[in-house]
């Protein structure tokens, strides 16, 4: 097949200057040279094209005398609050319009959250692979939280439509009161029906069983909608499983494979590691995951754990460096990893490399 030179141009070099009007012609001759266009066809095109251009023109002065120079909340405030009474006035509706300014001029100019609707939006997070959002802070919030969540999804969605040679993922952990609002909940259905077709793909994490059972975000939305379901140990769930296994369509069989998670005796000459029940369609497997000694240490949330990579890393810099002198001394002193991290605790500083331990035979 020939290849067309016409559509082998790389539009994201276009001059954004480029003015609508040249676009506009080269649209007519285009379609003049078309072989099937009729003259009815053609009269019409031309018809269209002008009142197009002539409604850019009638457009382009609307916006002039309106004299915005910027877009932002500041400039949509003072817009609508002259604007709206017209509307009020064409259409013959009611429209609070004191209640309108008095609620939204806290975003306004030398409101109390001027800037969060002022400021120019952080570019970066349109181009950074990595970003994480803690909502903590203001998830109690009535007036920031709504608002914070909704930029966050919009940061997602943007990413998720135009990064197309890149994997996306959201992954919304322990933030069950952010997608249990019936604001957010015809989000996450579109979300999880429309995330697949951009290469992406939606995760939601949690560890209380009230979450699930008690959200019908997640039963109508999510449930619904997930192909894989991960379960750590179940077992303190056990006794009211019922409910859990009715609302997650698992099988009796099913879930005599779950309770047999980290139930393994054979500890003893074998990597440290955990197990997973991982169920694609209607049936899954435990499986076991074994991550090197660094991972485990870069991810932990053990406190004396955490406080003892931290006392290296404060010690060499960064952190990497500090998780390999942490491993290296480690190894060195030929102790287990609890005991290693319960001197290093103790003492407050990383064990000296030129330390040897020697373990005493009783035999």
């Amino acid at each position: 097949m020939k290849e067309n030179p016409l559509f082998d141009m790389d539009f994201d070099v276009i001059d954004d200057n480029l003015l609508n009007l040249e676009i506009s012609d080269l649209d007519e001759v285009l379609l003049a040279e078309d072989p099937d266009t009729t003259p009815f066809k053609a009269a019409f095109n031309q018809k269209y094209f002008s009142a197009v251009n002539e409604e850019k023109k009638l457009g382009s002065i609307r916006h002039e005398r309106t004299g915005i120079t910027a877009l932002d909340f500041n400039s949509f405030y003072e817009f609508a609050l002259g604007k709206i009474p017209e509307i009020k006035i064409e259409e013959r509706i009611a429209f609070d319009l004191d209640e309108f300014r008095y609620v939204l001029k806290k975003f306004y100019r030398g409101g109390e959250f001027e800037s969060i609707l002022n400021e120019p939006a952080d570019a970066s997070l349109f181009s950074e692979r990595f970003i994480v959002f803690e909502i903590d802070a203001i998830k109690e919030n009535r007036i920031l939280f709504p608002i914070v969540t909704l930029i966050i999804m919009d940061v997602f969605i943007q990413k998720m439509r135009h990064r197309k040679d890149q994997r996306k993922a959201l992954i919304i952990e322990e933030a069950w009161k952010a997608i249990a609002s019936p604001l957010m909940a015809g989000y996450i259905l579109y979300l999880y029906k429309t995330v697949r077709k951009f290469w992406g793909e939606a995760i939601v994490v949690t560890q209380e069983l009230g979450d699930i059972i008690g959200n019908a975000v997640v039963k109508d939305s999510i449930l619904n909608n997930s192909d894989t379901i991960c379960l750590l140990d179940q077992s303190k769930f056990k006794e009211n499983y019922k409910e859990i296994g009715k609302l997650l369509a698992i099988t009796e069989i099913e879930q005599k494979k779950i309770f047999t998670i980290n139930k393994l005796g054979n500890t003893d000459n074998r990597g440290r590691f955990k197990e997973v029940y991982i169920r694609r369609g209607a049936s899954g497997e435990v499986y076991g995951v074994e991550v090197s000694i660094f991972q485990y240490l870069a991810y932990t949330t053990e406190k004396p754990e955490k406080s003892a990579v931290e006392i290296y890393t404060r010690t060499y810099g960064t952190y990497q460096s500090g998780l390999e002198a942490f491993v290296s001394d480690m190894e060195k002193s030929g102790l287990p990893l609890d005991a290693f991290i319960r001197q290093i605790n103790k003492d407050g500083i990383p064990i000296p490399s030129s330390t040897e331990y020697f373990k005493p035979d009783f035999v």
